[in-house]
């Protein structure tokens, strides 16, 4: 694959869209808000999810996956992300009481266990099916990250869920090739208050954000529109003139190449 697809590009499932999932490579994806349904009859052909966090929008459908891979696969499923997030899974979904411990139960026939967790250091590269996956710290729940997506040494940067985070804008200053930056929108800007309990950004906190870059060569997509507020986040990311450089807002089925020249 030459690019990064976006399988579910919402803050909100809706009948029509799904929530954060992105696939990378042909065998890797990040998070798993959509896979079933995006994939299909070629589900199977997962190999590794990257998470960012936690949180249900973003996990949900590694549970229904497992459930499938158990009978199915002949190799584990390798689950990735930072510690914080894997011990979520361990503790409040992998229990044996929301769901059957996967990490325990071997594949049917075979000798390796339907899923692996494995533990993210951020700022370390991991090489997986072609690519390469940095984590980085995000300002949203303890363990959650985003990831440099790097292919052919020219990246894009996908931050998932954040709050105000320095690091960034520090990493695109830093790192020329990236050429692309994914970045989450939840709220519109009067909601100021639930954006900082909940973690999230809105237009006017993405307009103060981006003062802290240097670089003005940066194509700027926006991510995870909750949806009851859709139109009124698209007009004021228009007013503020926020999607630059050929940026969008995303939905189900875009793609970004990984070289844009």
């Amino acid at each position: 694959m030459d690019y990064i697809e976006f399988l579910g590009t919402g803050g909100t499932r809706t009948p029509t869209q799904g929530t954060t999932c992105v696939r990378v490579s042909e065998h890797c994806v990040i998070d798993a808000g959509n896979l079933i349904n995006s994939f299909g009859d070629d589900v199977f052909t997962i190999e590794h999810i990257f998470l960012t966090h936690s949180h249900l929008d973003h996990i949900i459908d590694i549970p229904f996956l497992a459930d499938l891979f158990v009978t199915q696969q002949k190799i584990s499923l390798k689950i990735y992300g930072l510690k914080a997030t894997l011990d979520d899974l361990r503790q409040f979904i992998f229990n044996q009481r929301v769901w059957p411990n996967f990490e325990e139960i071997t594949l049917l026939g075979h000798t390796d266990k339907t899923i692996e967790l494995i533990a993210l250091e951020p700022e370390i590269p991991y090489s997986v099916d072609g690519i390469t996956l940095t984590p980085f710290k995000t300002n949203h729940t303890e363990g959650s990250c985003g990831y440099i997506i790097e292919k052919n040494d020219v990246g894009i940067l996908f931050t998932a869920d954040t709050y105000k985070c320095d690091r960034i804008w520090e990493l695109l200053d830093a790192r020329t090739n990236i050429h692309t930056l994914v970045i989450e929108v939840s709220f519109p800007s009067n909601f100021a208050q639930l954006a900082h309990d909940s973690k999230h950004l809105t237009p006017a906190l993405l307009l103060e954000e981006l003062k802290k870059c240097h670089r003005d060569d940066i194509s700027l997509n926006v991510i995870h529109l909750k949806a009851l507020f859709y139109t009124t986040i698209l007009r004021e990311l228009n007013e503020l003139q926020l999607l630059r450089n050929n940026g969008r807002i995303l939905v189900d089925g875009d793609r970004i190449n990984y070289n844009i020249s």
